[in-house]
């Protein structure tokens, strides 16, 4: 076996452990996690006092989080990988914020009705079209790493 082939043989191992840590974003997650964070974001529509009705949603998304995660066949130990997901994940959240926030004001000063709801449904929607993005930005990031 030359070097060359060796040096193969070890990419090909990392792609196959990439793959294994980081393989598609499940759809069951992203389409649970849009309907949980459009149900939180809805509530203050229709309930007074929404902030223990938002907590179980909320909850639910976390515990869908781990389970999501535990289902991954390998594991990722790297610090500086960890923390570029970190800054990852922490922009997708300001743009879900974002986008929710936005919307929200739009309804309000446009005076229409469930101004929530409407800032909730862009809000799952972001969610929904970034969760993949997301995903395939860390595989990236693994990847030039190694």
């Amino acid at each position: 076996m030359t070097p060359e082939d060796a040096l193969r043989e070890i990419r090909d191992r990392e792609d196959q452990t990439t793959d294994a840590a980081l393989g598609p974003v499940p759809r069951w997650f992203v389409l649970s996690g849009a309907i949980l964070l459009c149900v939180a974001a809805a509530i203050p529509d229709y309930v007074s006092g929404p902030l223990p009705y938002q907590a179980v949603p909320i909850a639910l998304l976390v515990v869908l989080g781990v389970i999501s995660n535990r289902s991954r066949r390998a594991r990722l130990r790297r610090a500086r990988y960890t923390n570029r997901s970190v800054l990852f994940v922490l922009l997708m959240m300001a743009a879900v914020i974002t986008v929710f926030i936005g919307l929200y004001v739009a309804a309000s000063l446009a005076d229409w009705a469930y101004p929530s709801t409407i800032g909730a449904v862009g809000m799952a929607l972001t969610w929904a079209l970034m969760a993949p993005w997301l995903n395939r930005a860390m595989k990236a990031t693994l990847r030039r790493e190694l």
